[in-house]
């Protein structure tokens, strides 16, 4: 994880697995529940399959109460450190983005995730903990979401830069994905998230240098606001 700007959110198999038992730490395993149900790290809790969507309306994120109660559930706390990770860093990414949103900054993800866990022939099992509900306390940090009208703004900005990071269907119109109307926004680069990780089955965050030339080059640079959609 050499060379990134922030490897504080990124934790590697060797840390974790000396850290399983810390009575401070909470693995979330973030994938469908079937896959949990079948293995997962020893003490990971397992999430409902709305990856955090408010269920009255899933194109928004839980509100403040609604994710307090999940976090609770999970034995998540206002002092947990949290591990998130699943077998592609998608869904794991979200939660790590949830609770940076609520207020919660002590998450990193589990580079490589379940993938490289598995084929580094680290511990599993099929047990499920049991947690005693936590008290989280949501403080929402608007800095981490651009409303609609803060998205139009920006594009008419030098400074600032559209990320698209759907896939090429849904890019180019292709995959509608059920949408009236498909297509992007109008200025938006495309990348989609797949490109961030390595090809292979596991999928790892691939090197600092390799992300920065390929941002790069998209006009993606440190000195440009990013906006993700």
């Amino acid at each position: 994880m050499a060379g990134y700007a922030h490897p504080e959110f990124l934790v590697d198999g060797d840390w974790l697995q000396a850290s399983l038992g810390d009575p401070n730490l909470r693995i979330v395993d973030c994938d469908v529940r079937d896959a949990y149900r079948r293995a997962h790290i020893p003490g990971a809790v397992g999430v409902q399959d709305n990856y955090f969507k408010n269920p009255d309306d899933l194109r928004f994120v839980m509100t403040p109460a609604q994710f307090a109660a999940e976090m609770s559930s999970l034995g998540i706390g206002d002092a947990t450190e949290v591990i998130a990770y699943d077998a592609g860093s998608v869904t794991a990414g979200r939660l790590w983005w949830c609770l940076n949103y609520y207020g919660h900054t002590k998450v990193r993800v589990l580079n490589g995730g379940w993938n490289l866990w598995l084929q580094e022939g680290r511990p599993v099992n099929m047990a499920v903990p049991k947690v005693a509900p936590a008290t989280f306390t949501p403080r929402v940090n608007d800095s981490f979401l651009a409303t609609a009208d803060y998205l139009l703004a920006a594009l008419q900005r030098p400074d600032a830069v559209i990320l698209d990071v759907r896939s090429d269907g849904e890019w180019d119109g292709t995959n509608t994905r059920g949408n009236q109307r498909p297509g992007h926004i109008p200025g938006a680069v495309p990348i989609e998230w797949l490109n961030n990780v390595t090809a292979d089955d596991v999928r790892s965050f691939k090197s600092a240098d390799d992300l920065r030339e390929m941002f790069a080059a998209a006009g993606i640079t440190p000195e440009k606001e990013v906006i993700t959609v």
